[in-house]
């Protein structure tokens, strides 16, 4: 199949320059013509596809690849391509340094027919980099002289070192003047390190670039609002990357007309061995001005712990300084009071990690331990410098623990937008009554407020409840003080550890229960089959309404997941930590119910075969519409009632989810309704009931096993659901295989109703076949039908 060809106008011709560079030596400095460029989206085939009728003339700094206006190509099937007419200059520096650190190019049309707009084109250079002389680092702040030796033991690598400086750097200028920020020319809120290159040795160079966005990505060139050029080197000893460079700024309209201009832009990172409270950076860093002898310079400081970050951080320590202001207000609110059961401790350190919900205003966050005492928490596991030792021992059988804690948040609160917040805390963890207590602290555009209380209580391991940690987030400024807030109720809406791995064995018994439920259903099905065959007379005594009610019971989760059975049959299947086979047992089930469903319609089509041919049929059919005109009118009435019930609680979800912040939801008026029709089907023996009520037949309609059977499989998920919410933890988002809510009413009082109304309809059914329909009406006539039979011919 020929490629499509392209509109010149579309983006995708950006795409084709780049190609171009795996053609071209790097270490040579071009200015590159090309007067063609393939007219096709098939890029992976573009290099092979240039047929160029032209020649390098020469291989020296000043190369240059000429083609002339009219060029033909063919794609890798073959395919004659048509070229467009455009000319692509590519300059590089030769070499690249400090001052000279872009590949710039521009792509001009040379087509008056089809004209396109220039298009400029910049890139930080790869290869041939001539360092400059060795940077100098000033000393770093005070408080911030110990440094992680992040090579220690090992050689320096530049991936390693990239990848500690992958997040996004805030920049503090409170400790400088605003004279020395203005020389600089950075007014910015966040640094990014957006491209490294390093040699072996330890030399190292950067394009960093500054902007007030928080969320951008990385992995592309950054052309932000302000963006510096450095090199360097990585220093051993002192566990420090100095770097020197220059500011870059525009030289031409475009975004991509980039230069460099002033020198004397200093740079240093280093990872900090000691954090506290309002310094606990994972990497920090300085940018000052070189010309200037003032010495200030502004100060940088990433997240916590870097994404995905592997290395070796034992030699981390953490300086605690509100633990005794946080004691106080534990001892004053009452938190030190006994509690029963068993909470999480530094052995169960996973649990204490939260995520929550403001009750009142709006607003979702997380909660996660930075150090649990002297241990540092990575958001996997416990970082401990010697796990054996006398300290460590004892420290993690004491009953109060020091612990800080990293809070993210979204809300509208007091003083706060919608934009992602951050809370850095500190203060105890009491082990025996699961109460926690901290100071905390929150970052202003100017300043930091360090007068947050931050309370929790952690339900026991063993509770069964939705909420496991409730508490308060509350302002200790008076209510005058600009900075004050109105206390905040926050609940969290996670599980612990344990409940999770009993939330996914809870998924694999379920998915075995509704594989055994569906599978026996199929074999009650069979044995009614049987029992017609056996039992002639038993055909015309169906009710039609029942067999109709039942098919459609098992057709419609067929129509729901008539995709998702297809679907699902084609992936690879993984067993969960509890050993079961979801994605197995889902298809199963989803043929089984088909295989039940044509068992149904065959049960269906036996039934209204017969009572057509029934000598007594114009009254078998009366009593059928007596039978419906009573069910259908039942069955309109609860739809309705299922309407507005479901108008009036649809409200209360979707302001729940407007507190919680969860991804949306849908709920729509069918899936009510179809848990409604569970309802029906959980009293499927009604139209049989009322049928032999106006038949007053004896004849045995339904084999035992069938209805019995039938009854028990409708009862059983109720009866497993009040197991379930007596032994399992309740979610929001909750994954249920069996007994799920999607397929009928659930509830305490629906798990009573509609098993006992259910056993009801089986012993009414049961005494009908043997006294008689209307045995309870205390009917005067006590004739009963019975059925004549006829020889039929089958065909």
């Amino acid at each position: 199949m020929a490629p499509p060809r392209a509109n010149p106008s579309h983006h995708p011709l950006l795409v084709l320059p780049l190609l171009l560079l795996l053609l071209i030596p790097a270490a040579a400095a071009a200015d590159i013509s090309l007067s063609a460029l393939s007219h096709t989206h098939h890029c992976p085939n573009l290099p092979s596809a240039l047929d160029l009728h032209g020649q390098v003339s020469a291989l020296g700094p000043d190369a240059r690849v000429s083609v002339p206006e009219v060029s033909t190509g063919r794609s890798g099937d073959g395919t004659p391509v048509q070229f467009l007419p455009v000319v692509l200059r590519l300059s590089f520096p030769s070499p690249a340094n400090v001052t000279r650190p872009f590949v710039t190019g521009r792509l001009e049309n040379v087509d008056t027919i089809n004209p396109i707009e220039p298009i400029s084109l910049v890139a930080y250079a790869q290869e041939g980099y001539a360092y400059g002389e060795s940077a100098s680092c000033p000393p770093p702040p005070a408080g911030r002289l110990d440094a992680l030796q992040v090579f220690e033991n090992r050689n320096f690598s530049c991936a390693h070192l990239s990848s500690m400086l992958k997040s996004p750097f805030r920049l503090d200028y409170l400790s400088v003047s605003e004279s020395t920020a203005s020389s600089l020319g950075i007014h910015q809120s966040y640094m990014y390190v957006n491209r490294m290159d390093c040699n072996d040795d330890g030399a190292v160079r950067a394009y960093v670039a500054f902007t007030n966005q928080t969320e951008v990505s990385r992995y592309y060139f950054m052309l932000g609002e302000k963006a510096v050029v450095v090199d360097g080197f990585w220093d051993q000893k002192s566990s420090r990357l100095c770097l020197k460079g220059c500011h870059v700024v525009k030289s031409g309209p475009s975004r991509a007309d980039l230069a460099v201009g002033e020198f004397g832009i200093g740079m240093s990172f280093w990872f900090p061995a000691v954090w506290s409270l309002q310094h606990r950076s994972f990497s920090a860093g300085l940018v000052w001005n070189a010309s200037l002898e003032s010495g200030e310079a502004i100060a940088a400081g990433s997240s916590a712990i870097t994404p995905n970050y592997r290395g070796n951080l034992s030699g981390l320590k953490y300086n605690y300084t509100k633990v005794v202001e946080a004691m106080k207000h534990y001892e004053k609110s009452g938190l030190n009071k006994n509690r029963k059961g068993k909470f999480p401790d530094s052995n169960s350190y996973r649990d204490l990690v939260f995520r929550f919900f403001v009750k009142k205003g709006g607003g979702s966050g997380h909660a996660s331990p930075v150090t649990i005492g002297s241990m540092l928490f990575d958001g996997n596991s416990l970082v401990v410098q010697d796990p054996f030792s006398h300290h460590v021992t004892a420290e993690m059988k004491q009953r109060l623990l020091n612990v800080s804690y990293d809070i993210y948040y979204v809300g509208n609160w007091s003083l706060e937008s919608f934009n992602r917040r951050h809370l850095s805390a500190e203060g105890v963890y009491d082990t025996k009554t699961g109460s926690l207590c901290m100071i905390a602290c929150r970052e202003l555009n100017v300043s930091s407020d360090c007068k947050i209380l931050v309370t929790a209580q952690f339900s026991s391991l063993d509770a069964k409840v939705a909420h496991h940690v409730k508490g308060t987030i509350k302002s200790l400024r008076k209510k005058t003080d600009p900075l004050f807030f109105e206390t905040l109720d926050i609940a969290s809406y996670g599980m612990y550890v344990e409940q999770v791995d009993e939330s996914i064995w809870r998924m694999d018994l379920e998915s075995t229960m509704a594989l055994i439920s569906m599978t026996l259903a199929c074999i009650f099905i069979a044995v009614q089959l049987f029992h017609v065959k056996k039992v002639p007379e038993a055909l015309p005594a169906m009710s039609i309404t029942m067999l109709v009610v039942l098919a459609l019971g098992y057709m419609i989760p067929l129509v729901l997941n008539f995709d998702a059975l297809f679907k699902n049959s084609n992936k690879q299947t993984v067993p969960l930590s509890g050993g079961g086979w979801l994605e197995v047992n889902e298809v199963m089930v989803r043929i089984i119910t088909m295989i039940t469903f044509l068992l149904q319609l065959r049960l269906l089509q036996l039934a209204w075969s017969a009572r057509s041919v029934d000598v007594s049929k114009a009254e078998s059919w009366a009593a059928e519409k007596k039978v419906l005109w009573i069910c259908l009118p039942l069955y309109i009435i609860g739809g309705v009632i299922t309407w507005v019930v479901h108008m009036r609680s649809n409200h209360s979800r979707r302001m729940l989810r407007q507190v919680v912040h969860l991804k949306p939801i849908e709920h729509a008026f069918w899936e009510d309704l179809v848990s409604y029709c569970g309802l029906i089907l959980d009293g499927f023996l009604l139209p049989q009931v009322i049928l032999n009520v106006f038949l007053d037949s004896k004849v045995r309609a339904l084999s035992p096993g069938f209805y019995i059977g039938s009854t028990l499989i409708r009862a059983l998920p109720h009866v497993y659901d009040v197991f379930r919410r007596q032994h399992f933890v309740p979610s929001l988002r909750p994954s249920y295989m069996y007994a799920s809510p999607h397929d009928d009413l659930f509830s305490l009082a629906w798990d009573i109703v509609i098993p006992c109304g259910a056993l009801l309809l089986s012993v009414l059914l049961f005494f009908q076949q043997w006294r008689g329909g209307a045995f309870f009406l205390c009917s005067k006539n006590g004739k009963t039908r019975e059925y004549e039979m006829v020889s039929t011919v089958s065909s």
